[in-house]
């Protein structure tokens, strides 16, 4: 063991290192008088941790960053790919990337072509505009990256099939993405093997679906936006994901269009989401074991969907406001409405409260025979809230003739118990309007309906 005096001497040589390494840090600029002609002669100049401003302008070029340094544009100059490759590739840990435009990546969906690509750890990203390329920003294995307050635009003139992700995580872990705009991308944020991300307080639309896990364990994502795109998240093949305070709203974009869908995906926890105005509100097929507590899930045309091989789901604390349809199943599914007595608040409740506690006397039972109907059917749907769906299921109250699923909540509240406030979804009245049936064509719906009922009953 060293004697006390060698340990000091020690530690005073660490930090006269550290010093003189911080004192060896200097400012590069690149374009403008006493610059360096191009951001590549700045890189190959730079040392470890020195910093190279980038006055503006357009360059271009594309670059590659192998050595821990600062980059920073200033008046947003703009690099220029020339549609080959990606245009910014980080190699190097410790790497920040702050105040640029990008555009002008290759197309080639195998290469992954990408605006800015980081295969560093530790890299951070923020302050760009990020346009008219195949993926945004790609992490390749990156750990303890921030993506941040950047702004990502897709090519509106490929398919959206066809496009990358704004953001794309392969096998990428400990990472930040926050305070970012993502739109006409393909996937806002694609997550592909990757576990314990965060995602907050970023806005999607326009989109295939707004995040997408795929493979993945433990991540969250907090008060985001994800509106106006086919899905707004979509979990697959995952487990242990937490969604807390986000806003799905105004997912139309497709007949089987949603909000919040989960497939193959377990032990997931969504608490205190706005879910308003989309085509299915949550959808759950093979998926077991989540949890849906104190939600809002409003103006949707079918709040939830429930396949039976989907097990031991449970829902409590929720706000079921003003929904054409609250659940659909597709066969005879079983979930948990009233999880440790904690029932669910539904606009169309009509049952009573005689001991004032704030939980109804009568039992809600959340889908009627049209509902099963056409949750195993779902051409059926456009005939929800129509004058043939409502005589059905007071047909089939008072004479039962088809058996659907006994999904009851046992102590529906009284009032709504959520604590979330409604959000104003745009659109709704046009989309209201969209799901109106004319009246001339009611006697027509109630002929095929009660046709059909009787069918499927022979």
């Amino acid at each position: 063991m060293l004697p006390a005096l060698g340990l000091r001497a020690l530690a005073m040589a660490a930090m006269l290192t550290a010093a003189g390494a911080g004192a060896r840090a200097a400012t590069l600029y690149v374009g403008g008088e006493g610059g360096h002609a191009t951001i590549r002669d700045a890189l190959a100049a730079a040392e470890p941790g020195d910093r190279i401003v980038v006055r503006a302008g357009e360059y271009r070029e594309r670059l590659v960053i192998d050595k821990p340094v600062r980059l920073i544009g200033e008046g947003r100059p703009h690099i220029r790919g020339d549609g080959i490759d990606d245009v910014v590739l980080i190699l190097a840990d410790d790497v920040e990337f702050v105040g640029f435009r990008v555009s002008g990546s290759g197309v080639r969906m195998m290469h992954s072509d990408a605006g800015v690509k980081v295969a560093g750890k530790r890299v951070r990203v923020a302050e760009n505009e990020l346009y008219d390329n195949l993926f945004g920003i790609y992490l390749d294995r990156s750990v303890e990256a921030v993506i941040e307050r950047n702004r990502i635009r897709g090519r509106a003139d490929i398919e959206v099939g066809r496009r990358g992700a704004g953001i794309h995580f392969y096998d990428a872990h400990h990472n930040v993405v926050r305070f970012n705009r993502i739109w006409e991308v393909r996937d806002g944020v694609y997550f592909d093997h990757s576990d314990h991300n965060r995602v907050e307080d970023n806005e999607f639309s326009n989109l295939r679906y707004g995040v997408h896990y795929m493979y993945c364990g433990p991540n969250s994502f907090s008060r985001n936006v994800f509106r106006d795109s086919m899905a707004g998240v979509v979990v697959m093949y995952t487990d242990g994901v937490v969604f807390t305070d986000n806003q799905i709203i105004n997912n139309r974009a497709g007949f089987n269009a949603c909000g919040l869908l989960f497939k193959d995906c377990l032990n997931s926890v969504a608490e205190r989401n706005v879910i308003v105005n989309n085509v299915r509100g949550i959808f759950l097929d093979n998926s077991d074991r989540n949890r849906f507590f104190h939600n809002l899930v409003a103006q949707n045309d079918v709040a939830v969907v429930l396949h039976a091989n989907s097990l031991e789901n449970s829902f409590g604390g929720n706000d079921f406001i003003d929904n054409l349809a609250v659940l659909h199943t597709v066969g005879r599914a079983d979930a948990d409405w009233t999880p440790g007595g904690l029932g669910n608040y539904y606009s169309d409740y009509t049952g009573y409260d005689l001991d004032g506690d704030g939980v109804g006397d009568v039992e809600y039972r959340l889908q009627d025979a049209f509902e099963y109907l056409a949750g195993n059917r779902p051409l059926l749907r456009l005939f929800l809230n129509s004058a043939a769906a409502d005589a059905l299921a007071f047909a089939e109250k008072n004479f039962p003739l088809i058996r659907g699923s006994d999904e009851r909540d046992t102590a529906p509240r009284m009032s709504p118990v959520s604590g979330v406030k409604m959000i104003a979804a745009a659109g709704q009245a046009e989309a209201a309007e969209t799901r109106a049936l004319p009246a001339a064509g009611w006697l027509l719906v109630f002929g095929l309906s009660t046709l059909l009922a009787w069918r499927l009953r022979a």
